[in-house]
């Protein structure tokens, strides 16, 4: 017998005495919070009318997340995470247990055991769309089946569930505009309820600590997530691309822009609307003004609800709405609809996973363009776009700032993937899975969606002739050269109007220019010619 096995029945046999009571449980996974949680809702509110005892627990599956490219930083911040959510969950009487399980195949064996020891009769959780979590739920559904145990999952990580928002004929819209529009539509003529979760009123304290490897006391959980984090840390530092990395650096990093929890996330979403959201549709092109609402973090984790934030901003709306009178249109505001427009694109890639998922398994949305392209797979090439040594200076200083916060600004993802797909032409594969392996915010749906985007082979993707020139990019949305100068301090003495010229940098930079002197690379490739021979390729039969 194995010693989670062995641990589980000596947990079962000092259970016996109260198995005539109904036991439940929460399998907490990517939707770390108690408000506006729908499963964690409706499992309390069924505990509570049939006199059940409720039990949460979430798996930490480093192997797991290993192979999925989870980031360093997204791992220590679900750690940080994780003793929170015990603490508030700990006023509605409920325990969690967090247990570590390698793999998705180990959560399937523990919870079952878990279940059969403990009298567990239903199982609640929210639903994941990407294919390996699918196919999980998929097999414990059929696990759990065999000895009547109920598994029920509930759409929670959108707004609107995937295939609820389709054209005429019920399928998938292919370009965003006219799904956005429907996906409004549906909203402003629909009701979003928030889900509250009750305490449980006849819970008493519950043991299903499974294995040596599980915690459900807030100090046991916070030393087990450190521990984890160590563990992935050593691991990672195995690995080539991250030697140049400072990982010790890009956690503290990580630690002071992203606290912890549902509370520090709703306390931004709120100030973001107070503060930054009026401002949004210019000043969040700009990335030296942080001016975004930096919650993509706390939304992949599930630290914060997405109907709250979208209600968030209908109200912001609405306030503007009475103090504007007649002379108002929702539409003419095109700050709070374009952060809203944000929100449905997160929806939007979402249900495209969802309708396609092979997308998971690295395939192109528009496979006939993605197969006629001669890739490349120039690996120095790509050591030098990852480690920000391109000689284009907004790039570097994009790249630069990934490797050591864990985090991008949206308009940079776009400039750094568009160069590396059409100025490089390397397989956009190679960069979607970086950023998964540094970005704090990283998910699958979305990251695979702004990739392709920039890439032409997704859907309602970029043209592929419209490709963005990176030294017109860092003049318009940088014009002082205040973001380039801050994770570039070597180009400190060049002014910005050399910065934001190809020829004048490469002028500048050589034997004889200015600043031949300066520890900097000139540009690695001619824009210009890099644009036709990507046009070419993209044109080709």
């Amino acid at each position: 017998m194995s010693k989670t096995a062995a641990a589980i029945e000596n947990n079962a046999n000092n259970n016996d005495g109260n198995n005539h009571q109904p036991h439940y449980l929460m399998w907490f996974r990517r939707d770390l919070r108690v408000h506006d949680n729908t499963a964690l809702a409706a499992i309390c509110e069924r505990a509570n009318t049939d006199n059940a005892k409720l039990s949460a627990v979430f798996f930490l599956t480093p192997e797991q997340w290993q192979t999925h490219d989870m980031s360093l930083t997204q791992l220590d911040h679900i750690a940080r995470t994780l003793p929170i959510l015990a603490q508030k969950l700990q006023a509605l009487n409920i325990t969690l247990t967090v247990q570590i399980c390698p793999s998705f195949t180990d959560c399937i064996a523990a919870l079952s055991a878990l279940c059969e020891s403990n009298n567990i009769s239903c199982v609640m959780a929210n639903h994941e769309y990407e294919g390996n979590e699918i196919a999980r739920d998929e097999q414990l559904t059929k696990q759990l089946a065999k000895t009547d145990i109920e598994f029920i999952r509930w759409h929670d990580q959108c707004i609107l569930p995937p295939q609820t928002i389709t054209t005429n004929d019920n399928s998938m819209y292919q370009v965003f505009t006219p799904f956005y529009k429907k996906w409004r539509h549906t909203l402003e003529v629909g009701d979003i309820q928030i889900h509250t979760a009750p305490a449980i009123t006849n819970n008493e304290q519950i043991n299903l600590i499974s294995s040596e490897f599980s915690a459900n006391t807030i100090q046991a959980i916070e030393a087990l997530c450190k521990e984890t984090v160590h563990d992935y840390q050593q691991y990672l530092q195995t690995h080539e691309c991250y030697q140049y990395i400072d990982t010790d650096k890009q956690i503290s990093q990580a630690r002071t822009a992203y606290p912890a929890g549902e509370a520090e996330a709703c306390h931004r979403l709120t100030q973001f609307i107070s503060d930054d959201i009026n401002h949004y549709d210019v000043s969040r092109d700009v990335p030296s003004l942080h001016a975004t609402s930096h919650l993509s973090a706390y939304l992949t984790i599930g630290a914060l609800s997405p109907r709250l934030c979208y209600l968030q901003a209908t109200k912001a709306l609405g306030e503007l709405h009475r103090n504007d009178g007649d002379n108002f249109d929702s539409g003419d505001n095109n700050d709070i609809n374009r952060w809203i427009s944000e929100l449905a694109w997160r929806d939007f890639y979402r249900h495209v996973l969802d309708y396609k998922p092979e997308l998971i398994r690295h395939q192109a949305y528009k496979h006939e363009t993605d197969k006629k392209i001669n890739w490349s797979y120039d690996e120095d090439a790509f050591a030098a776009w990852r480690e920000g040594k391109t000689g284009v200076p907004l790039v570097d200083a994009a790249m630069r700032c990934l490797n050591a916060t864990g985090f991008m600004h949206n308009r940079l993802r776009m400039v750094t993937a568009m160069f590396l797909t059409k100025d490089l032409l390397i397989d956009w594969r190679w960069g979607e899975r970086y950023f998964m392996q540094q970005l704090i915010d990283g998910d699958f749906a979305s990251n695979n969606g702004g990739w392709q985007w920039s890439a032409s082979t997704g859907t309602d993707s970029a043209p592929y002739f419209r490709i963005m020139n990176p030294f017109s990019q860092a003049k318009t949305h940088d014009s002082d050269g205040i973001f380039l100068k801050t994770w570039l301090p070597e180009l400190e003495p060049i002014p910005a109007s050399i910065l934001h010229s190809e020829d004048k940098m490469r002028k500048a930079l050589s034997k004889n220019g200015a600043f031949a002197d300066i520890d900097y690379p000139i540009p690695m490739v001619e824009h210009k010619l890099a644009r036709q021979l990507a046009i070419a390729e993209f044109k080709k039969e």
